[in-house]
C-alpha cells in the first residue's frame, strides 16, 4: 500500500499532508468542470470554493488547473492527483466500514434516496425488516429522482440511492459509486381496464384517417421513462400524444382507470394500480434497478443490511406479477402507419 505514502508532499522543508476534503473539490471540479457548480454541488460559496483549491495547489507545490473557455480543465498534474483522489476518497470510507464492520452491529442513522415509484413499491417491506431485525437502525427517506440522487450521494447528503437505468438513456453511475443489481423490471403498457388496445393497434395509438392518436398521461421530459419511452414509439413510426404530463404515478394511473389516457410503468409498481390493464409491450423492454453507496463503503454493516433488505423485497414483489400472461405477438418495427 505505497501509494497511500502519496498523501504527504514535500514543500520546502515541510512536509504537508493533502486535505480529503480539498481532494474532493478537486475530483468534483474534473467531473463538474466549473467553481459555481462545485460550490453549488457542496453548499460552500465560489470564493471559499477557490480559496481551498489554491491551497490544495500549494499543498502538493503545482498548478492543477487552467480555464479553457468557459470551463476548466484540469493539468496534467491534477489528473494525476485526481485519481489518487477517488482512490483516497474511497479508501477512507472503507477504513470506516471496515472499522463498524469489525464490532458487527447494525446501528446509526442510513440516508436513503429514490424515485416515486420504488420508495412506494419495493421500500416499506424492507422497511418492516429492518424494523425487525434492527431496531437500532434508523433510517432517513428522501425522495428524489435519479439525475439529483447522484449529486446528493457524492456530496454526502446521502448514503445510499435507489436508482433505475432505462434502454437506450446513458448511466448516470460511475467509478466513484459502489453500485450493486437489485432486479431487472419489465416495462407495460398500462390501458383501462375494459380495453383491448395492444400495442399491435399502432394506427390506433398513432391516430390515422383523420382521428387523434390514443391520449397518454407521462412524465415530462426531463424524466428517463419519458424519454425511453418516446424513442420506443418512434421506432413503431409514431410519436405518443401526451396530453397528460405530470410525474406522479398514480394520477397517471387515475387517468388511465377513468378511461381519459393510457401509460407506461413497471411490473413491479402494478401491485400498486389497481383497476387498470396491464399489457406486455413487443420485445419486453425493461428497466434496470440498482442500488449505489459511495465507493468504499459497500461493506458497511448497515447500508450492507439495508441493501440485503430491499432485494428480498423486490424479488417478494415481483413474484406478484400483474402482466397479462399471455405475450403480446410483435410489432412491426418501422411500420408506415402514419404519425401523429
Amino acid at each position: 500500500m505505497d501509494w497511500i505514502c502519496k498523501i504527504f508532499f514535500h514543500v520546502g522543508w515541510d512536509v504537508q499532508m493533502l486535505d480529503l476534503h480539498r481532494l474532493r473539490i478537486l475530483r468534483e471540479l474534473r467531473r463538474l468542470g466549473t467553481v459555481t457548480a462545485v460550490a453549488e454541488l457542496l453548499s460552500y460559496t465560489h470564493s471559499a470554493i477557490s480559496q481551498q483549491l489554491a491551497q490544495c495547489e500549494k499543498d502538493v507545490g503545482a498548478k492543477l488547473y487552467e480555464r479553457a473557455g468557459r470551463r476548466i480543465v484540469l493539468t496534467e498534474q491534477g489528473e494525476l492527483l485526481a485519481d489518487y483522489a477517488d482512490e483516497l476518497l474511497a479508501l477512507a470510507d472503507a477504513a470506516q466500514s471496515a472499522v463498524l464492520d469489525s464490532t458487527s452491529q447494525v446501528r446509526g442513522r442510513i440516508r436513503v434516496a429514490s424515485f416515486q415509484t420504488a420508495l412506494a413499491s419495493i421500500l416499506p417491506s424492507a422497511l418492516d425488516s429492518l424494523k425487525h431485525k434492527y431496531p437500532d437502525l434508523r433510517l432517513e427517506i428522501k425522495q428524489l429522482d435519479i439525475e439529483n440522487a447522484m449529486p446528493a450521494l457524492s456530496k454526502g447528503t446521502v448514503d445510499l440511492i435507489l436508482g433505475e437505468d432505462y434502454p437506450g438513456v446513458m448511466p448516470l453511475t460511475d467509478n466513484t459509486v459502489d453500485r450493486e443489481h437489485l432486479i431487472d423490471d419489465e416495462l407495460v403498457l398500462i390501458t383501462p381496464q375494459d380495453s383491448t388496445l395492444t400495442f399491435q393497434d399502432v394506427e390506433e395509438l398513432a391516430g390515422h384517417e383523420g382521428q387523434p392518436g390514443v391520449s397518454f398521461a407521462l412524465d415530462s421530459v426531463e424524466f428517463s421513462l419519458r424519454r425511453f419511452f418516446q424513442a420506443y414509439c418512434l421506432q413503431y413510426g409514431f410519436e405518443p400524444k401526451v396530453d397528460f404530463e405530470t410525474p406522479d404515478p398514480f394520477l397517471q394511473t387515475y387517468l388511465v382507470r377513468t378511461g381519459h389516457a393510457c401509460s407506461v410503468t413497471s411490473a413491479l409498481f402494478g401491485p400498486l394500480q389497481p383497476g387498470v390493464r396491464f399489457v406486455h409491450l413487443p420485445g419486453r423492454p425493461h428497466r434496470t434497478l440498482y442500488t449505489a453507496v459511495r465507493a468504499g463503503r459497500a461493506q458497511h454493516p448497515a447500508l450492507r443490511a439495508l441493501r440485503e433488505a430491499l432485494a428480498e423485497s423486490a424479488a417478494e414483489i415481483a413474484a406478484q406479477s400483474v402482466v397479462e400472461p399471455e405475450a403480446e405477438p410483435e410489432a412491426e418495427l418501422g411500420a408506415d402507419h402514419g404519425s401523429s
